[in-house]
């Protein structure tokens, strides 16, 4: 942590106060040369790729092995998932500063709650397997960490955007930075309005978000504050259509066009960062977190007066949270001592509109969790050894309503352990080339879906609420080796992976009567290994390409259908491509006008594990063109044009429930936007 003693006392000043900001994500961020699999993208690659878009979409564009869908069809409106290694957003832990996002109960991240959040992001980094300890959910599948708008690094400014463009897209936000002002304080304000139709059939959102930080600077002691609230009005379209549906009408939504949720979030964080010495920092940080809504669905009922009535589902969560944080430098190797502890509330509704006051279903869940880890780094010449190991003790109580059941739930508390090693080694074979492998483990307990495969617990599930047993915890092996390469123009990361499987938790069961889910069970011991390289070469100042390519094996070992006399042996999981490709190829043509293309091409993915050749999502491949064009030095205008050859595809699909047939989250065909920064 020492400086340079070649710096004036100004600018020595200046970087002990933006490591000082800095101490708080190095906690659980893996540095350059770890050995994990990890893309770290900075300010400038971020503002290059974001145009408004959900944050998942905008990870896609940064990060190998990551797929998206959008249930609009476009990446700017409604709601979006990601999947990571075919493995889905409820096992990706992710985090603001440190802080999590995922919503505990569920373990899931819905970006559309706090749209245009990309915005305030000064770094992201996504590390793909178990990588480093983090806080909150299990980072099983992988983690993804944001850094919030840095404050002592930004000079006083302002911005307006303006984005506008198919289906009746605008966006339109207004953002200010004081820097790093004479008394040692900074702030940064945003306020972000976005509305659009969406593609598919009333599949659109109206949403405001507003996002903060401010703080005090010192020689030894921070304080900052940052925190976000979103609120969102959604059309739902959260069903796959199938296909001769499709066929006849691609924009087609099985929903009721009355059906709009309400959703809302936030989040406060205030983090107070001390340095201890030239070598130790401890940073603490308290956090709440909410939030809460309306989800309702209508149905078909000839005894209203409309012919339709409506249920809506609201749920309203309530998160508080404790973490502490100790760096130290040492001749024996840097050390990292983090704990958390937090508990979530959550309470689900059930009720028929208009009555909102007189639920029909009420119960509360709490979740609560103490977890704990250590980090060790020591350099012995060419080789650094890293090793990492968390322990979490978690305690899930489901609740349940008692007048609805009619009797007493009496649901046992749910208690989970788990120890989570890492252990790995760097060996740089010169400055510009290293080779690296690690191990990991990680467990991650139930969702509480998992467990009800319901959104109540009734009279069909309570035997295996009551069971604790019923959904056993799972767990994944993490084998990663790789390298990194850079020379003149070139830059090389080749990672290879096997992960296996114990128990890992799959909706492999029967269909409820209620209708919404499928039982998720425990199944048979699967794996999942493959190839991922990133890859960038500059041909000349102006021309350049980039290349994220990610090959996927993935098997489960057996399969037994529910009710069914079958077995299924050395199947492919669902959602999991063999081949997942991005290229995109930059020419600059001066110093102010920028311009790239961009291919993706996703191979075909089966939809269900008995592997039906029926049932499968199409394989697809996608032209994306950017363009921007910076003029008065500082502002701004760029387009994107995406799926520029008109292509009908999908990234993901289910069966459908009563045909059988298969059914897609049809994605948008071309479409363009354009957005203006003026920047002051």
């Amino acid at each position: 942590m020492g400086l340079s003693p070649h710096l004036t006392k100004a600018q020595s000043d200046t970087l002990r106060v933006q490591e000082l900001e800095e101490v708080t994500i190095s906690a659980i961020r893996a540095n350059a040369k770890a050995p994990v699999a990890q893309i770290t993208a900075g300010l400038k690659e971020i503002q290059q790729n974001f145009n408004g878009q959900d944050g998942a979409f905008l990870l896609e564009r940064l990060s190998p092995s990551l797929v998206t869908y959008s249930e609009s069809g476009t990446g700017f409106s409604n709601y979006g998932q990601m999947r990571l290694r075919g493995i889905d957003q409820t096992r990706i832990n992710i985090t603001l500063n440190g802080v999590p996002l995922n919503d505990m109960i569920d373990q899931g991240v819905f970006f559309s709650n706090f749209t245009d959040f990309g915005n305030s992001v000064h770094s992201v980094q996504v590390q793909r397997g178990v990588g480093t300890s983090s806080n909150g959910v299990a980072s099983y599948g992988g983690s993804v960490n944001f850094e919030s708008v840095s404050l002592t690094k930004t000079k006083p400014s302002a911005e307006l955007q303006f984005t506008g463009g198919s289906f009746n897209t605008f966006r339109a936000s207004a953002e200010v930075h004081t820097g790093l002002m004479e008394n040692k304080t900074a702030f940064y304000a945003r306020m972000s309005r976005l509305q659009s139709d969406g593609y598919r059939d009333h599949s659109g959102t109206e949403s405001n978000s507003l996002f903060f930080s401010g703080g005090y600077f010192g020689e030894s002691h921070a304080i900052k504050f940052t925190g976000f609230a979103g609120n969102t009005k959604n059309d739902l379209a959260y069903v796959p259509t199938p296909l001769s549906l499709i066929e006849q009408d691609p924009r087609t939504n099985l929903l009721s066009d009355n059906d709009i949720d309400d959703f809302g979030q936030w989040l406060f964080q205030l983090q107070h960062t001390w340095r201890l010495s030239e070598r130790s920092t401890l940073v603490n940080t308290l956090y709440y977190g909410g939030a809460g809504g309306d989800f309702p669905y209508s149905y078909a009922d000839t005894t209203a007066a409309a012919g339709i009535s409506t249920i809506n589902y609201p749920l309203y969560n309530n998160h508080f949270g404790f973490m502490s944080n100790y760096n130290l430098d040492t001749k024996y190797g840097g050390i990292n001592i983090g704990v958390h502890a937090y508990t979530f509330r959550r309470e689900n509704q059930e009720l028929i509109e208009p009555d909102i006051n007189n639920p029909y279903y009420q119960d509360q869940s709490t979740k609560d969790e103490v977890s704990a880890f250590a980090k060790w780094e020591k350099a012995f010449g060419d080789f650094t050894l890293f090793a990492d190991v968390q322990a979490r003790s978690v305690q899930l109580s489901l609740g349940g309503d008692a007048s609805y059941l009619g009797e007493d739930p009496a649901i046992p508390t749910r208690d989970y352990f788990f120890l989570n090693p890492k252990l790995g080694a760097t060996y740089d074979i010169k400055d510009n080339w290293q080779v690296y492998a690690s191990f990991g483990r990680s467990g991650r307990e139930p969702t509480r879906t998992d467990i009800l495969g319901s959104l109540q617990i009734n009279s069909f599930n309570i035997a295996d609420v009551r069971n604790v047993n019923s959904v056993e915890a799972e767990y994944v092996n993490d084998l990663e080796a790789g390298t990194r390469f850079q020379l003149a123009g070139l830059k090389l990361d080749l990672n290879l992976f096997y992960m296996s499987f114990e128990n890992e938790i799959a909706p492999i069961g029967v269909y409820i009567p209620e209708g919404f889910y499928q039982v998720y069970l425990n199944q048979e011991p699967s794996y999942r290994a493959g190839v991922e390289l990133m890859a960038s070469y500059d041909f000349t100042e102006s021309l350049s390409f980039q290349t994220q390519v990610s090959y996927l094996n993935a098997r489960i070992s057996s399969y037994t259908p529910a009710a069914i006399d079958v077995v299924y042996t050395d199947i492919q999981p669902i959602l999991s491509p063999e081949w997942n490709a991005n290229l995109s190829v930059n020419y600059q043509i001066n110093e102010d006008l920028r311009m790239s293309l961009r291919g993706r091409y996703l191979s075909e993915q089966f939809m269900e594990l008995s592997n039906d050749p029926n049932l499968v999502v199409p394989s697809s491949f996608i032209l994306d063109f950017n363009a921007s064009w910076q003029f008065y030095k500082e502002h701004e205008f760029s387009i994107m044009v995406n799926n520029l050859t008109n292509e009908l595809y999908y990234t993901y699909g289910a069966p459908d429930a009563f045909s059988g047939e298969p059914a897609f989250l049809v994605q948008a065909p071309i479409n363009l936007y354009g957005t203006l920064r003026l920047r002051f």
